[in-house]
């Protein structure tokens, strides 16, 4: 049995900065999408309007920024989860930090350049993740150990 430890409810934070996260990428996508004309249900501008207006194309690259959180938020909140329950300051930091990180490479794919999303503070979230990674691994590890399951 595992019992929560007292500063558990902290995780609470890291999932509302991944809320936050979704929303603000939400709002980008819609405002772009608007902007550039782009009418429902297509997820991206075709090749050749992106590649004949900047703004069809901007589109292309804040839709890809959300649709890349989007792949990776499962193993992010995965590993979230089980750290956060052993270690939950430490894993809302990093989870907070990864939140904040997507930011910058929002703002930075959103300029139109993909190479920009990882520039700047952009970075923060690949560091943040590898960090989630690791911890998780750790915790993981000593659990096994401490649990004789070896």
């Amino acid at each position: 049995m595992v019992a929560l430890p007292n500063d558990w409810p902290i995780t609470g934070v890291g999932l509302l900065a991944l809320t936050f996260l979704n929303v603000f990428q939400l709002l980008k996508v819609s405002g772009q999408r608007k902007k550039a004309q782009v009418a429902y249900p297509a997820l991206y501008a075709d090749a050749a309007e992106a590649k004949a207006d900047p703004e069809k194309f901007k589109f292309n690259c804040i839709q890809r920024a959300h649709a890349n959180t989007l792949e990776y938020i499962p193993y992010i909140m995965g590993m979230f989860a089980y750290t956060g329950v052993f270690h939950p300051k430490p894993a809302t930091a990093v989870v907070c930090a990864w939140a904040f990180g997507r930011v910058f490479y929002t703002l930075g794919y959103a300029t139109g350049n993909p190479a920009a999303r990882n520039g700047g503070l952009g970075a923060l979230a690949g560091l943040s993740s590898i960090a989630l990674f690791f911890g998780t691994i750790y915790t993981v590890a000593t659990q096994v150990i401490a649990l004789n399951l070896f």
